[in-house]
This record gives structure tokens, sequence and C-alpha cells, in this order.
């Protein structure tokens, strides 16, 4: 989930802070990537139905789900070739304050599940999907195929502690990436200068929110910032019913923290004469979801992180026996990713020692004003599902 409408919430008080832009202008930087929310986003893209057959997935012959390795695959290639180095940053043990979201995320699963049974049965086609879409789930098995996956071509992968936003968020803070590739709005919280989000689009711009424009534009320390993205609601405390983004920005605003909002709400709770607006919950744990914002459990040794910064050549004879033999995707496809991947190791390396001799401000795009409307595709992100076909 993230932040509650914290998005809304930047465009309408920092519009500054958000560009539009094609990929290439991040040529040469390396970005820290959420590997759990990419994954998630690729089963729901290649997800199909069709009437009288139901839910159609990308599976290997053992009927094991294989659109995140696909995903990946394609993601990373994308990226190499946009001479972008990414890592990518896999979960975790999810803090305790987050117990509460998950069983009610599973709980919301398994509703959607029955519900989608339903929906097919019923030939709700579109019913079915939405419902597919809400009842997936990301298996330990998976995790282990997508991270073999990567090593075997050549990726750097970081295993966090905890939570992958918060990780990386660490690296970029550290200087080791340009910023996060995630849909999570709270890999700000977490103080990551760089918000990369919308790399699913084939047709639009990604989406660059940063950090320190927010701030600006909320007119805000980052400490006054997390305890505004607790009071709009986040994963790890309920919230005070009633209270949304804008009465909370404007709470924070006036009162800086969440102990002096909460004492004008029990200032104003004691006036007889005006009915009670707001309830603090018992179990509003916002000490300890500011905490794990500023204290969150990863890994902050600089050296280790940068030990595990490295690019190597793919191991083509390893991929290919784990794609094509073991996955069953197509042989001559998989060669072609190979290629394009081997061809474009030598741009990223050149694309680093470009930016190092090039001098002034990074490239800007035509589509860099958030109130421009793009006019042209930029991520091309997940390919359809046509674009790594299993052998039949």
């Amino acid at each position: 989930m993230g932040i509650k409408q914290l998005m809304s919430l930047i465009q309408e008080k920092a519009p500054k802070a958000i560009k539009h832009l094609q990929l290439d202008i991040l040529t040469g930087k390396i970005v820290a990537c959420d590997a759990s929310m990419a994954i998630y986003q690729f089963l729901i893209a290649t997800q199909t139905m069709k009437q009288g057959i139901g839910i159609q997935e990308m599976r290997d012959s053992e009927g094991n789900l294989t659109a995140h390795l696909v995903g990946l695959f394609s993601r990373t290639i994308q990226f190499m070739e946009n001479g972008i180095k990414p890592v990518w940053v896999f979960d975790g043990k999810p803090p305790e304050l987050k117990d509460h979201v998950l069983d009610k995320r599973k709980e919301l699963k398994e509703g959607a599940e029955e519900e989608k049974e339903r929906a097919i049965e019923a030939g709700d086609l579109e019913t079915a999907k939405r419902m597919a879409g809400r009842s997936i789930k990301i298996t330990p098995e998976m995790m282990q195929d997508a991270k073999k996956l990567l090593k075997l071509m050549g990726i750097p992968i970081i295993e966090a502690p905890s939570e992958a936003e918060s990780q990386c968020a660490t690296i970029a803070k550290l200087g080791l990436a340009y910023g996060t590739a995630s849909e999570d709005m709270d890999s700000l919280t977490f103080g990551t200068n760089y918000l990369l989000r919308g790399f699913n689009s084939k047709k639009e711009p990604i989406i660059q929110i940063e950090l320190a424009q927010v701030l600006a534009g909320f007119g805000m320390t980052h400490d006054q910032f997390v305890d505004l993205c607790i009071l709009c609601g986040c994963d790890y405390t309920t919230n005070i019913p009633g209270i949304g983004p804008i009465k909370a920005f404007k709470y924070i605003e006036e009162c800086k923290t969440i102990e002096e909002v909460i004492k004008k709400i029990e200032k104003e709770n004691e006036n007889p004469a005006k009915k009670k607006k707001y309830a603090i919950p018992a179990n509003f744990n916002y000490e300890e979801s500011r905490k794990l914002f500023n204290e969150p459990d990863v890994i902050t040794d600089k050296a280790v992180l940068q030990e595990a910064l490295k690019w190597d050549k793919p191991d083509e004879a390893a991929l290919k026996d784990f794609l094509v033999a073991g996955k069953g995707f197509n042989d001559v496809k998989v060669e072609n990713g190979l290629k394009r991947l081997k061809a474009c190791q030598g741009k990223t390396n050149q694309a680093r020692l470009d930016c190092f001799f090039k001098a002034g401000p990074p490239k800007t795009s035509a589509l860099s004003n958030p109130a421009t409307k793009p006019t042209k595709g930029g991520a091309g992100a997940m390919p359809g599902k046509k674009s790594m076909p299993a052998k039949k």
C-alpha cells in the first residue's frame, strides 16, 4: 500500500517534485529496484481471460508460474540497453508492526480467489480477471527462481534484512544509486533521493519524484514529512479515523509533530460545546512507526554494499539450461535476449565514462514539466505475453 493518497498530495502541494522522463535520461546511473513490487506487476500484466477456458497464465511444464522470470529478464535487458545498471533488492522478514496488514492482505486474497472462481463459473470475465490480480500469491520458490535468474545474468542482487524499499532508499541515500524503482510511495518516507515509478507502462514516460522538491513544496523537514505520512496512513499502524491527507497536512503544517497534533485533538475534544470529531485509537502506534521509517532494519555498511554492486558477464550455458530446459522458454528468444544483454554490457560501461567526462547538469526531457501531456512512449517496460512464449 505505501502511504495513502501521498501522490495526490504531492501533485497538489509540490507539483515541481514530479517529472516525466524518457528512460534513456537515466543512462549511466545505478537504480535500486524493488524486486517484489516488480514481480507482482509482471504476474498481473501477463494474465489473460478466455471465454470457456478461464484465466491463462505463463507457466512451465510443471505448472509453475514463469511470468516473473520473463519480466525480470526483459526489464533487466531493457535497463541495460538504456545504459542503466539495475540492482535488484529482495524483501527479507517484514517488521512485526506490519503483521496486521499482512494478515488483512491474506484474508483479502482468499476472498478474491473465491470471488474469481464464482465469476469464472458465471462467465463474468471482467470480474474474474480483476479478482485474479488481487489473488496473486508470490511463493518463496518464485523468489528463489528470480534470484537465480538474475545471478546467471550477471546482475547484482541484495537480500534486505527486512523491507526492500527501505534498503533501496538506503542504497540511494549512501550515494550508491541514483534512486529507487518502485510503486511504493513509502520509499520517499524512507528517504530515497528519487522515486521512479511507472515502468510497466508501454506508452507513458516514467514518473520521477524528487524528495528534496517534495519537502520544499510541503515546507517541511523530513521528520515532519515522516509524521505526515504516518497520519495519512501507512502499513505499520492504524490511522486516526476521519483524518485524510489534506487534514493531515494541515495538522502537521500547524503542529509540526504527531504529539502536538494529538494534544490539539484532545483539547478540542474537551470542549463540551463541540462534538468530538476525532478519536485517537489505542493501537495508533505512531512512535514505533516513526522509528521504523527513521531507523529501518537495513544494511548500512557502505563497503558491504559496494562489494555487492558488481555486474558480471552472463553465464550463458547455465542461463539457457535454466530458462529453456528448466522453464520451457523459447530457445531462440532466450538466445536473442543473451545477445542483447552482452551487447549492452559494453554500453553501460561506456555510458558511465561518458557521464564522467561530460560537464553540466544531466539531460532534461521535453516531458519534464508535469503539466505537459506526454506524447511519446518511454518506459516500454513489460512486454506482453507473446514476448517470451513457452515451448509447446
